[in-house]
């Protein structure tokens, strides 16, 4: 009983929090959303895995970030006005969330965990993060 009240309550916090209201403002209410969270002081790996994050959609799948069907957003997820974000996404130190946006609400949502392991690997970790955000648009 307490495992099915701890899940309804986890799928009741990501509908309401999924993204902020600015961001679902005119957007497509079906979409990838792509949220690179990382503290208020950075060290060189976090913003060289956040500027690869953010070339690999911006750049890479540049034609779905311009018609909307995929957005990229930096997260300082330490400011008071992030931390439900970062909760609801249980993020505690720095991460990249794809969650796929149906009727305007989180359906799921993925932690590429593995942009630790590759941002020593460009291609690599372009490819990763590009092949995740692409697993969501199918």
């Amino acid at each position: 009983m307490k495992r099915i009240a701890i899940a309804t309550l986890t799928a009741a916090v990501l509908a309401s929090v999924c993204v902020p209201a600015a961001w679902s403002a005119e957007k497509p209410s079906d979409r990838v959303v792509v949220m690179y969270f990382h503290r208020t002081q950075r060290c060189p790996t976090c913003q060289k895995m956040g500027s690869y994050s953010k070339e690999a959609v911006k750049q890479g799948l540049a034609e779905l970030v311009d018609n909307g069907a995929v957005e990229f957003h930096y997260i300082d997820f330490q400011q008071p006005a992030n931390i439900r974000f970062a909760e609801a996404y249980k993020v505690e130190g720095p991460a990249l969330i794809v969650a796929k946006i149906v009727n305007g609400k989180v359906q799921e949502y993925k932690n590429l965990e593995e942009i630790w392991m590759k941002v020593r690997e460009k291609p690599a970790f372009i490819e990763y993060v590009q092949g995740g955000v692409q697993a969501y648009l199918k």
